[in-house]
């Protein structure tokens, strides 16, 4: 049903299957008809020709149609107009719609929803200017809040949906594809300070195959998984060093090598961002290191040999040799025994190519303490040692006879 208001021939009709309210004011015939200097009413009887006072005229019938009109307003604060020509089929490009709560909406409309082009405005001044379907925003368009964020693209059912442009108010800024109001597909992500992703998103997160670039120069390009590095990748560094390898989490984690900038390079296992596990160290001087590593030095057991042919298995403690441990020289001399930060300490044997031989105590890599030498004819001394020297009070075993001797710095005294 149309209430009527028939001195005037105006009618109220709500749009059928409409329910958010919207009103929609019918004339079925022309209001007013002027000319100039009179005004003619329909009373309905002897049409006749009465001067009146067009201001007055127009404010009583501006108070009509307001009565008339929140007459026809229902209790939802729905939209307003009057209809009349084109706009008998729902459409409007024109006038603007003004809801309870604030906000207005001018563009196109049919059976009483949004559709087609429009701008809608909040009361907390956020603004949309672009295509409706359904009194939804749908198709192309522009949205902006009051904060400064802006999206410009493609719409579906009221949520970014599409390709499109974001920006921040910091001045970051991204471009590519968005599913259900999220980042999604490929794009670009451009941040205020300088960082930069370009490649795959999903669920508003970093996630496939992209490049990330950092204002410092550094430089990834690999796999991605939920915002983080995570999966096999290639990593540059400003200083030149480059990693080409797993990534766990953002950090350097399973198999990897990297090369740094002094030329050392590593291949093998990586944890947190560093060498651990069993790998493979080598220098450019020729140095090579193949064992364990732990926090990015060699620890537990490993092997390692020097340019000057020098050869050493066994422990390592954060980088050195410590532990037990068999050290073969270049020349042929042999070492096995304990080590210290680095050098022989503690109880060893050392043996040379020539057929003699120490056992006994080292400090700081010397023969220090108490020890037995063998010479090539079976000869010992047993005694005393003080850098790498017979010296002191001991005894002489020669041809199967002990005899007690004394040593100073490697001569013999008595």
């Amino acid at each position: 049903m149309c209430p009527e208001y028939r001195p005037l021939n105006l009618k109220c009709c709500l749009p059928a299957g409409k329910p958010d309210g919207m009103m929609v004011m019918k004339s079925s015939s022309p209001i007013i008809k002027r000319r100039p200097k009179e005004i003619h009413l329909n009373t309905g009887k002897v049409m006749k020709s009465v001067p009146i006072n067009v201001n007055r005229f127009v404010t009583v019938f501006a108070v009509i149609v307001s009565v008339f009109l929140a007459a026809c307003s229902d209790d939802e604060g729905g939209l307003a107009k009057v209809e009349s020509g084109k706009t008998e089929q729902g459409e409007s490009t024109s006038e603007v719609h003004r809801l309870e709560d604030g906000s207005t909406y001018q563009g196109q409309l049919q059976n009483g929803d949004k559709n087609g082009q429009g701008i809608y405005m909040w009361p907390n001044g956020d603004r949309y200017d672009g295509e409706w379907k359904n009194g939804l925003m749908s198709g192309q368009g522009t949205f902006e809040d009051n904060q400064g964020h802006v999206y410009s693209g493609q719409w579906q059912k009221g949520v970014f949906h599409g390709r499109g442009i974001y920006r921040w108010p910091s001045g970051s800024r991204y471009e590519g594809g968005f599913v259900n109001g999220k980042k999604e597909g490929v794009g670009t992500y451009e941040w205020a300070d300088g960082r930069v992703y370009r490649g795959e998103f999903k669920n508003d997160l970093k996630h496939g195959s992209g490049t990330y670039t950092w204002p410092d120069g550094r430089k990834y390009m690999g796999e991605f998984a939920n915002d983080l590095r995570t999966g096999r990748g290639k990593m540059l560094y400003p200083d030149g060093e480059i990693y080409e390898g797993q990534f766990v989490d953002g950090v350097r984690s399973g198999q990897g090598t990297r090369t740094q900038s002094d030329g050392v390079v590593y291949e093998g296992q990586f944890q947190d961002d560093m060498a651990e596990g069993q790998g493979k160290m080598e220098w450019p001087t020729g140095e090579f290191y193949q064992g364990q590593f732990v926090a990015d030095l060699p620890s537990g057991m490993g092997i390692k040999q020097w340019p000057s042919g020098n050869r050493y298995e066994g422990e390592f403690k954060s980088g050195v040799m410590d532990g037990r441990g068999v050290l073969t020289f270049a020349d042929g001399r042999v070492y096995d025994g304990q080590f210290n930060m680095g050098k022989r300490s503690g109880k060893g044997t050392l043996a040379w190519p020539s057929g003699e031989k120490y056992a006994g105590e080292f400090v700081d890599g010397m023969r220090e303490g108490r020890g037995v030498f063998t010479w090539p004819d079976g000869s010992k001394f047993v005694g005393g040692f003080q850098q790498n020297a017979l010296h002191g009070r001991g005894v002489c075993s020669m041809d199967g006879a002990d005899t007690p001797c004394r040593f100073d710095r490697g001569v013999r005294i008595e």
